[in-house]
């Protein structure tokens, strides 16, 4: 019986790959994912459709093409690497500071959303000098 999670498990080493400060080649994706050239064109199209921030270059002239994801766009965890989702203190900062604005300029009827929304972000906000 096969794994059913074999194409996950493919498409999570892909991205592993791309997020590499090296990047990564079409045959390299070939050969550690065992796809076909076709194949591996598709999965970059499909990690691209995803949102995947993949740039493509030639480190040296006559290589083959190295493709890698957007340095800023990836947090690097063990064994895996995933998109970063978190804000800094200086963004949640400035979204509170945009939610006081808004509440001034309109007393909408949502008052309450908006003080839900202020106080969600406070406590997620890292302590000073945690960025």
């Amino acid at each position: 019986m096969s794994n059913p999670f074999a194409n996950t498990i493919k498409f999570l080493t892909a991205v592993d790959l791309l997020a590499s400060p090296s990047g990564t080649t079409i045959r390299e994706l070939m050969r550690h994912l065992d796809i076909s050239r076709r194949t591996a064109f598709r999965l970059l199209d499909a990690l691209e459709e995803l949102g995947f921030p993949i740039v493509s270059d030639h480190q040296k002239p006559g290589n083959e093409k190295t493709y890698r994801l957007i340095d800023a766009y990836v947090l690097k965890l063990p064994n895996i690497t995933l998109p970063n989702p978190y804000l800094t203190s200086d963004e949640i900062e400035l979204v509170i500071t945009i939610l006081d604005l808004c509440k001034q300029i309109s007393q909408i009827s949502g008052v309450s959303k908006f003080n839900s929304i202020k106080a969600k972000l406070k406590a997620v906000k890292p302590k000073d000098g945690a960025k």
